[in-house]
C-alpha cells in the first residue's frame, strides 16, 4: 500500500514523479528492442538518444506516426504500462480504471522548434483524468517539460489568451517547474494542468510515451469511453455486478 503522503506533493502542484515498477522495466527494454529492430535503417547502430544523427526534422513526423503504429500494435502494451505504475495509479484514480487505447510517441530531436506549444489537455479531456509521461532515455535540461504549479494556474489561464510564444516561454521560466526523469521513472500529472515545452537544447534526442487514465466512472471530457478508452482494471464490486 502506497502511503498517503506519496500524493501531498501531487495534491499540492497537479503533478508528481514516480518510480516505476521494476518487475515491469523488461517491458520497456523489449518494447525499445523491437523500435529499434523495426526502424534499423534509421537508427544505423545508434541508440535512441543520438537518433538525430540519421534523421532530418523533414522525416521525423512522418517517421514518428510510423513507430506509434508500431508500438499499439505490441500486444497488451496499454496493460503493460499499467501495471508498471499499478501501485500509484488504483490508489490515485482507482480501482475502476480505463485507460487510453493508443499509446502516444513524442520525439523531440535537439533544436527542433515543432512542438505542442504552452497548454492544458481540460476541457478535451476529463478534469478526472491523468497523464502518465514516460521517457525511454534520461531526461533533464530541456529534455523535460517545464510543469506549471496549481496555485500558478490563473494566470496561466489568462495567459492562454495570448499568442507570443515569448510571453508564453518568459512565463514557463518564471513559474515552471523542471523535473529530471530518467528511464525507469515517469511523470504523472492531471490534464487539468499547465505544461510547457521548451526547444530542447540538449545535443541527445528526447523519446517518450504517453497515456491517459481516469476512473470508469468519474465525468468526462469531450472524448467518449468506447471510442477513445477501454477498461483496464475493476473493483471487486464490479466484477460481481457484471458477471
Amino acid at each position: 500500500m502506497i502511503k498517503k503522503n506519496t500524493f501531498e506533493y501531487f495534491e499540492k502542484n497537479g503533478f508528481m514523479k514516480i518510480n516505476l515498477d521494476k518487475k515491469y522495466l523488461k517491458d520497456y527494454l523489449n518494447l525499445k528492442h523491437t523500435i529499434k529492430k523495426s526502424f534499423s535503417k534509421n537508427f544505423k547502430n545508434n541508440s535512441f538518444e543520438n537518433f538525430h544523427s540519421n534523421v532530418s526534422f523533414d522525416q521525423i513526423n512522418n517517421l514518428r506516426m510510423r513507430i506509434i503504429v508500431k508500438i499499439n500494435k505490441v500486444k497488451k502494451i496499454n496493460e503493460k504500462i499499467y501495471l508498471s505504475a499499478k501501485k500509484i495509479l488504483n490508489q490515485m484514480v482507482g480501482p475502476d480504471i480505463i485507460v487510453q487505447k493508443n499509446i502516444n510517441l513524442a520525439i523531440q530531436m535537439p533544436n527542433d522548434s515543432s512542438r505542442a506549444l504552452f497548454h492544458k489537455d481540460t476541457p478535451l479531456s476529463s478534469h478526472h483524468e491523468v497523464v502518465m509521461w514516460v521517457p525511454l532515455v534520461n531526461c533533464k535540461k530541456t529534455m523535460c517539460m517545464k510543469m506549471i504549479p496549481k496555485k500558478f494556474h490563473d494566470k496561466a489561464d489568462n495567459l492562454l489568451i495570448q499568442t507570443n510564444e515569448k510571453i508564453h516561454e518568459k512565463f514557463a521560466e518564471k513559474y515552471g517547474v523542471t523535473i529530471p526523469i530518467n528511464f525507469g521513472e515517469a511523470l504523472i500529472f492531471n490534464t487539468d494542468n499547465f505544461h510547457y515545452i521548451p526547444i530542447n537544447k540538449t545535443s541527445k534526442t528526447r523519446w517518450s510515451l504517453n497515456v491517459r487514465f481516469k476512473n470508469l466512472f468519474t465525468p468526462y471530457g469531450e472524448r467518449n469511453l468506447l471510442d477513445y478508452y477501454q477498461i483496464i482494471d475493476s473493483s471487486p464490486i464490479s466484477n460481481l455486478l457484471k458477471n
